[in-house]
């Protein structure tokens, strides 16, 4: 009998395309669940008391002042087992949910992979280069230590990056806060957009880095006669995210592409959309992605990119330090560098007005049977431009 406040892998959104999970493999991913959720509620409130009570204390007996920025934080944390030892049960959790993931997705590849062929009766279609080569800033290293990343591919046709990728993802790691099908990022920026453009009504729609289409679909649904495109540089992922659309009844356009340079018209969108996505690029993607985006739009047109607050947003610097923990433990080496850029920099240069660009914040979404605008206590920050 589930406990109650125990999160469980068996609440998760179900689809075709989804994992088959024994009892064995269900239990050790609800154990990491309750690990995280563990680390997150009961662990991680102790970092602030230590650094409070004795740690900025210390740096200020010894300096005369506070530290003056995250890397300072950073530097006189690491001196602290407390600290310490909740990194490595964070590296060792992520690492560990991925090997399971991964043992999962591997003993039932085959039949995974003849489930995602195209069929004659899908509503949607999905584009897959044979000539693509991925950036190197995906290939050059396993983000977010998922084994492979998201551009290998290891069998004919393959979905294995797309299949581990779903197997709870952020479900997992966050206890389900951004609904059963990790969804609510979209929810927010759905209602942030028809709350401050309520007459925008886009025709076209454009998600990129969309991996396994989580955060893509929500857009049909709040615009539905709207054509939704989602382009990713994984193949992987896009064959596994358009068989999960057409299982759950989604027409939806998959395509790999590079959003730095796609092969779109000039004002071919309404809508050019992203959910944390920009971090896992480069300094130069970002600046290219932008301008690519202007491009893209239609007169009248919206640009939106959801991230975790720039640095220069958060306050204290120990809050800092925590936003930029996956920096140097997660395999996100430009999450930091991303966090640091001038967005209105990034934006101005791509030919957008400083009067027409937004960056502000949005409610979290959790998304629920009965209400998908149902609102959390966190929040995320909206980078936007019009044109």
């Amino acid at each position: 009998m589930t406990q109650p406040n125990v999160t469980t892998w068996r609440g998760y959104g179900k689809h075709e395309m989804l994992v088959d999970t024994n009892h064995d493999e269900a239990s050790r991913i609800d154990f990491m669940m309750n690990l995280f959720k563990h680390m997150g509620s009961e662990i991680w409130p102790g970092h602030r008391k230590l650094y409070e009570n004795k740690v900025e204390p210390a740096f200020k007996k010894a300096h005369g002042r506070k530290p003056k920025d995250r890397h300072e934080v950073r530097e006189v944390m690491l001196d602290e087992e407390y600290f310490r030892l909740w990194s490595m049960l964070r590296v060792y959790a992520q690492e560990n949910i991925y090997s399971e993931r991964r043992n999962i997705v591997e003993r039932q590849l085959d039949d995974l992979v003849a489930r995602a062929k195209p069929r004659e009766s899908d509503k949607g279609t999905v584009e897959i280069d044979p000539n693509f080569v991925a950036p190197r800033y995906q290939t050059n290293l396993d983000m977010h230590w998922m084994p492979g990343g998201y551009a290998n591919e290891v069998t004919q046709d393959d979905v294995a990056a797309g299949a581990m990728y779903d197997t709870g993802g952020l479900y997992v790691s966050t206890g389900g806060m951004f609904g059963k099908y990790n969804n609510g990022a979209a929810y927010a920026v759905v209602a942030w957009i028809q709350e401050n453009f309520p007459r925008l009504k886009p025709k076209r729609i454009l998600d990129q880095g969309c991996t396994v289409g989580h955060n893509t679909l929500p857009y049909k649904d709040a615009w539905p006669d709207a054509e939704v495109i989602g382009i990713d540089i994984g193949g992987p992922g896009l064959r596994y995210a358009h068989r999960r659309a057409e299982s759950l009844g989604y027409k939806v356009t998959f395509s790999q592409q590079n959003a730095e340079a796609t092969k779109y018209e000039d004002e071919s969108f309404d809508m050019v959309l992203s959910t944390m996505f920009l971090h896992e690029t480069s300094n130069k993607a970002v600046y290219n992605i932008v301008k690519e985006n202007r491009r893209l739009l239609k007169p009248g047109g919206l640009m939106l990119h959801v991230e975790q607050p720039p640095f220069e947003k958060i306050a204290e610097p120990f809050d800092q330090l925590m936003k930029d923990w996956d920096t140097h433990n997660n395999n996100e080496p430009f999450w930091g560098r991303m966090h640091d850029m001038d967005l209105e920099d990034v934006a101005l240069r791509a030919g957008f007005k400083k009067s027409d660009i937004v960056q502000t914040f949005a409610p979290t979404v959790t998304p629920t049977e009965s209400d998908k605008y149902n609102r959390g206590n966190g929040q995320w920050f909206m980078f936007a431009a019009t044109k």
